[in-house]
């Protein structure tokens, strides 16, 4: 069975829809059916909306969020909103942000969800410094201790429990939220197929 595939899309920006449809379209190319699903953005109230389910919202509130804590709440929410869908449809799913590129055929035991545990990173690193893996494959997480950049991974049920639950008590903007000292199975495909 393979893979449900979504990418996060600001409906209501033109240059999101546009990079969307590239994203959609490299897919495409590698036998990918890529869905658009509608991000939450500030003009969601993201923040009421968590706080009312009973997530722990203090990490958005605080000041080095404090110029953007809405945009990271909405950011957050999508991505929260995609992991009940993988429960709910109990089968793996690939997250994608609207920026990302398929620039590599994502393997079959990852799209099935049997190449991987719970998690698996398919993006390169998009910001700061990482290490390059010096492994072919999928394995534990070595390029950072964290997701640097959320703008390509895959999903179990499993795994997206994991988050949920954790969520609930401490939420924060999602590349922080992945993060390898409150996730050890976090898993990484390298070479990246998404940029």
């Amino acid at each position: 069975m393979q893979a449900e595939c979504y990418v996060i899309t600001i409906d209501t920006n033109s240059k999101s829809i546009n990079v969307a449809n590239r994203c959609i379209n490299s897919g495409n190319k590698f036998g990918l059916d890529i869905k658009m699903f509608n991000a939450f953005t500030p003009r969601h109230n993201p923040l009421k909306i968590l706080e009312s389910r009973n997530f722990n919202i203090k990490n958005f509130t605080r000041p080095s969020y404090h110029s953007y804590e809405e945009e990271a709440a909405g950011c957050f929410l999508s991505h929260l909103t995609l992991w009940e869908k993988c429960i709910e449809i109990n089968k793996t799913i690939i997250i994608l942000e609207h920026d990302a590129i398929i620039i590599n055929e994502i393997p079959f035991n990852i799209l099935d969800g049997t190449g991987f545990d719970k998690v698996i990173n398919l993006g390169k690193p998009a910001t700061g410094e990482f290490d390059t893996p010096e492994f072919t494959g999928a394995s534990l997480m070595v390029s950072s201790t964290r997701f640097k950049g959320t703008h390509a991974y895959a999903i179990k049920p499993a795994g997206a429990l994991k988050l949920i639950n954790q969520a609930k008590i401490h939420a924060t903007a999602a590349d922080i939220f992945l993060n390898t000292k409150t996730f050890p199975f976090l898993e990484e495909l390298y070479p990246w197929p998404v940029i």
